[in-house]
């Protein structure tokens, strides 16, 4: 029976639920937010008057021309606040400075001090009845030129005395300067008293705490990703993630500054290029995160960024301005932003549609959220400036999206130091692993090394009794069989007794004393030397301990000074050998002499088995062996030079005995 094939509709109705979800959540938290927002501009408490009706004209006097003050110069206009003017009118005319009045009436003195709260954007004066109580920036037509994102507009919060607010009708007249690339707007004039105003007004120090709050953020993160991109620089990801945090402190930088760092135009230049490449690095950013497979996020922001930035340069030393909408690089600007904001946000849906975790879906909710936060304030400040008044809420989205790459990235660094950690452990185990097998390989190298030495050792024993005891036994069988004489036989047997006591001698001596080997020597050969008449005479110094000599290299010296005493035996013809001992003055080797005082060498002599015998003993010491003629070294005060001398060096830090 075949199994039965379960449908994928069940998976796909959950991705369709999760699409839905991501578009429809940022908007509904859209919606909370503008109500929010609207709520603590609308809704003002029961002794607090909201005015929104008001008069205006266009007139550059500095005193308000209505009314008994002055007649108006030209018919007022009635208008509903909040009221925005562009730069020029419609028929490309300059727009002049405007005055607002707005008239209110109170049922009974006030009996506590008020305060006066306005926006308003450029300068402005104003006025309660004829009594000027505040007065921005001085009107200087160089500040025309300052600009913030056409969206910054400065708060004013007027102290009135209660003696200023008589039972009757009042007037409150606004001038505001010309307008600059950004255009004049007034918003709704807050009067009442103290206490219940800086209570209204707590949420806009909220506002103001939560900006700071996002910029300095901003700051903190992107400072600390451009050093972690600085310490590891092929991840270049962390060096764009703390410029995208840069970019967004400097985007909230006119909500917190005093007074803009820059001249005009170019602290203007600054914020709209910063503007642009904060949306080119959002959707690099993500493409990056997401692992997208294709290259088009990547072109499409490289090439905005590569038109954009000399156009909004351009229009910034132009004087373009965001609201007028007759010309075609606002529309430019707005649309450009907004291609790169639909791109990095579907780029993050479809990311956390295919994944399908909660990280990516919450990533795509705060690309979402700062997509519509954007939207919003674009349009219904730029485009739609007059249907009421906008707060900038875009610092939602921009603390969305610094949190965003400050988790995101902070979770990557993370999990990279958790990687790094993995790899070194593992690392360590192989190397602990290494090193045992190591160790093991070592002792049995260690093992096989010294069953080498104890057989090369046992070879080379064997070799010398045979070339030296064995020889000389053999000799001795040889002249019993052949009928030698007793007393020529004992003496070959003597000399084979002795063969053996030297090797052991020498044996016995491991630990390198010259002095002891030579004494060992004198010893065994004095008398049988003597006896062939030759004396010996020894002038030996203290002398340290010779490493070459320790071991079995006391024998080599052994048989390099019999091969020499042989040959001065059976061809110097000498009655008197000197030994003398040496240590050379730097302290690096001692110098051993041997010298006779027979016939000498030849001028050229030849080198036979026993010369070449020698030079390897010593070579195997790593010393060096020398013939000189005797005359050199006087051996016997006041008589006729002559005679040959044996000089072996042998040094203090030599190694052992070397088997070459």
């Amino acid at each position: 029976m075949e199994a039965a094939v379960k449908p994928a509709r069940p998976r796909g109705l959950r991705r369709i639920a999760l699409a839905l979800l991501l578009l429809l959540l940022p908007l509904l938290l859209m919606a909370v937010v503008h109500e929010v927002s609207q709520y603590y501009n609308m809704v003002t408490p029961p002794q607090v008057l909201r005015l929104v009706l008001a008069d205006r004209i266009f007139d550059t006097g500095e005193l308000p021309p209505f009314g008994a003050v002055l007649p108006p110069a030209r018919p007022a206009q009635a208008v509903t606040l909040p009221d925005a003017v562009p730069e020029t009118q419609a028929d490309g005319s300059p727009t002049a400075a405007s005055w607002y009045r707005l008239p209110f009436e109170l049922s009974e003195p006030a009996r506590e001090p008020y305060l006066l709260s306005l926006q308003h954007r450029p300068e402005a004066m104003v006025y309660l009845d004829q009594y000027l109580v505040t007065r921005s920036h001085p009107d200087d037509a160089s500040n025309r030129l300052q600009r913030s994102l056409g969206l910054g507009r400065q708060p004013v919060l007027i102290n009135i005395a209660p003696d200023m607010l008589d039972a009757g009708p009042h007037a409150i007249y606004v001038r505001l300067a010309e307008p600059g690339f950004e255009g004049t707007k007034l918003s709704a004039v807050l009067l009442g008293p103290a206490a219940q105003m800086q209570r209204f007004h707590s949420s806009r120090d909220v506002r103001q705490s939560l900006r700071a709050a996002t910029a300095l953020a901003g700051l903190v993160i992107g400072i600390f990703l451009l050093l972690v991109w600085l310490a590891l620089r092929q991840e270049w990801v962390y060096g764009l993630g703390g410029f995208f945090c840069l970019s967004v402190a400097l985007l909230l930088s006119p909500y917190l500054l005093a007074a803009a760092p820059l001249p005009s135009p170019w602290w203007r230049m600054v914020l709209d290029v910063g503007d642009l490449l904060s949306k080119v690095a959002l959707l690099v950013l993500v493409a990056r995160l997401t692992a997208w497979p294709a290259r088009w996020p990547v072109m499409l922001a490289l090439g905005v960024a590569a038109i954009g930035l000399p156009i909004d340069a351009w229009a910034a030393l132009t004087g373009q301005t965001w609201l007028d909408f007759s010309r075609p690089w606002p529309w430019w600007a707005l649309g450009s932003r907004l291609t790169l904001l639909v791109a990095a946000a579907g780029l993050m849906l479809l990311a956390a549609l295919r994944s399908g975790r909660l990280v990516a879906a919450a990533a795509a909710l705060a690309v979402g959220l700062s997509l519509w936060a954007w939207v919003y304030v674009s349009f219904f400040a730029l485009i739609m400036n007059k249907l009421f008044l906008v707060v900038d809420v875009n610092m939602v989205g921009h603390a969305a999206l610094v949190l965003l790459a400050g988790l995101t990235l902070q979770q990557r660094f993370v999990a990279s130091l958790r990687e790094q950690q993995r790899v070194r452990q593992d690392l360590e185990r192989q190397v602990e692993a290494r090193s045992r097998e190591l160790e093991q390989r070592f002792r049995e190298l260690q093992h096989s090394e010294q069953l080498r030495s104890a057989a090369a050792e046992r070879e080379h024993l064997l070799q010398e009794m045979h070339d030296g005891l064995g020889s000389q036994l053999l000799m001795a069988k040889l002249g019993a069989e052949s009928g030698l004489d007793k007393r020529e036989l004992a003496a070959l047997l003597d000399d084979c007794i002795d063969e053996m006591r030297l090797t052991v001698d020498a044996l016995s001596v491991s630990d390198g004393d010259l002095t002891q080997l030579l004494a060992n020597l004198r010893h065994r050969l004095g008398a049988r030397l003597a006896a062939a008449g030759l004396t010996l005479s020894w002038q030996l110094a203290d002398t340290p301990l010779l490493p070459c000599l320790a071991g079995t290299g006391g024998r080599e010296l052994v048989r390099i000074v019999q091969e020499t005493l042989n040959n001065v035996l059976h061809h110097a013809g000498a009655t008197e050998v000197v030994f003398c001992t040496q240590l050379e003055a730097d302290g690096t080797a001692v110098r051993l002499s041997i010298s006779d005082n027979g016939l000498g060498m030849p001028a050229e002599p030849s080198a036979g088995q026993g010369m070449r015998n020698m030079r390897k003993r010593a070579a195997r010491l790593g010393a060096t062996l020398s013939w000189h003629a005797a005359a050199s070294l006087s051996v016997v005060p006041g008589a006729p030079p002559r005679g040959t001398e044996l000089r072996l060096r042998l040094p203090l830090d030599a190694p052992r005995i070397s088997r070459a």
